[in-house]
């Protein structure tokens, strides 16, 4: 069993989640047009290589290295580790000459209906992001800390 919103629930259920959000977004950019690739078992810990949660081939030579994560919690705090299989995946693949950019793509759970945000992780390789939900005004915010200060 694991926790999320203060509940428990199955961590198979919870996987699922996981694994149909990255399956949507794969199919949604292959329907635009792009080549998408998503890593069964990214995250296990079971390879001995980085893999990422999904890679987009867009023109031009430019990889989009996403982490996807879903989450119930209307306030989060991701430490560098969420993404830095992501981090080695785009160094390599840049070290070979492509455009790699680095994104956390994140699905908020809500009654009713889901919120989706796209993160730009380059730049902030080892800052810690911090993400919080105001159901008040329905909006997604987010802001990033220098990881020394957490």
């Amino acid at each position: 069993m694991i926790y999320l919103a203060g509940r428990k629930v199955k961590a198979r259920t919870a996987l699922r989640a996981g694994v149909r959000f990255e399956q949507v977004m794969a199919k949604e950019a292959w329907d635009k047009g792009f080549f998408a690739m998503r890593a069964a078992g990214s995250g296990s810990g079971t390879s001995a290589y980085p893999k990422p949660d999904l890679l987009i081939f867009r023109p031009g030579g430019i990889i989009d290295v996403i982490q996807a994560k879903t989450t119930r919690r209307s306030k989060i705090r991701f430490a560098p580790s969420t993404w830095a299989d992501e981090v080695q995946v785009a160094k390599r693949l840049r070290a070979l000459g492509f455009n790699a950019r680095v994104w956390l793509a994140l699905k908020l759970v809500r009654p009713g209906r889901a919120r989706e945000a796209l993160i730009r992780v380059d730049g902030h390789e080892e800052d810690t992001l911090v993400v919080s939900y105001d159901r008040k005004r329905d909006i997604l915010h987010y802001y990033w800390e220098a990881h020394d200060q957490v």
